[in-house]
């Protein structure tokens, strides 16, 4: 089984470093292998245009990314489990369904679903659309596996629910700070179980789609 972690390079509302995203997917793939897999090098940079505005960035341009990725699953045997930590990487979706349909096994985790279960796991009342980016959930986890990279104190929350045209406007559009989420009620500890149910999903769907 081999493990590639995806993620990007952009800005994580000051008080996370650009590679937030990369760090997390890192992680959890390094968690839920197996010892007898492998895990790549982690995709360092992804789709990342609705950050445009905010700071700095390295965004691949989709024919980019898409190509990218197709040569590395052309290149390594079945099957790859694709781990992606940034919700910018929607060609991944498409691209999944492609490779499949050339015959590869590829699966691309952690699904909308699980990340939900994981905010409910560190102890939330709200999920990964309130809590969009450098919120809770990534601030919680760095806190967790690497709290020397997280700055302090926690910048301000900021709740922007309704974001009907955020693929045009972008994330500058709609929080100047790159901040869409809740950084104020992050904890280690919410990391801790956050990882932990993460972690465990991963692995559990992983074992299914072996066997199934």
């Amino acid at each position: 089984m081999y493990w590639l972690p995806v993620g990007s390079w952009e800005p994580h509302g000051a008080h996370l470093p650009e590679d937030t995203d990369t760090r997390i997917a890192s992680r959890l793939a390094q968690a839920a292998a197996a010892p007898a897999d492998v895990v790549l090098p982690a995709i360092g940079f992804g789709c990342s245009f609705e950050h445009r505005r905010l700071g700095r960035l390295i965004s691949l341009r989709v024919a980019t990314f898409a190509a990218l990725l197709t040569d590395i699953v052309r290149a390594v045997p079945d099957p790859l489990v694709v781990v992606n930590a940034h919700g910018g990487n929607t060609p991944l979706d498409a691209l999944a369904q492609e490779w499949a349909a050339d015959g590869r096994s590829v699966l691309v985790l952690p699904t909308r679903a699980q990340w939900a279960a994981a905010y409910a796991a560190a102890g939330w009342d709200f999920g990964p659309h309130d809590d969009m980016h450098a919120g809770a959930m990534e601030r919680s986890l760095l806190l967790h596996w690497e709290p020397e990279v997280v700055g302090t104190p926690a910048p301000a929350d900021h709740a922007v629910p309704d974001r009907p045209l955020f693929t045009a406007r972008g994330m500058a559009g709609y929080a100047p700070t790159g901040i869409i989420g809740y950084p104020q009620v992050a904890s280690a500890e919410a990391g801790r179980r956050a990882a932990a149910a993460l972690v465990a999903a991963l692995r559990e769907t992983v074992a299914a789609w072996c066997h199934g």
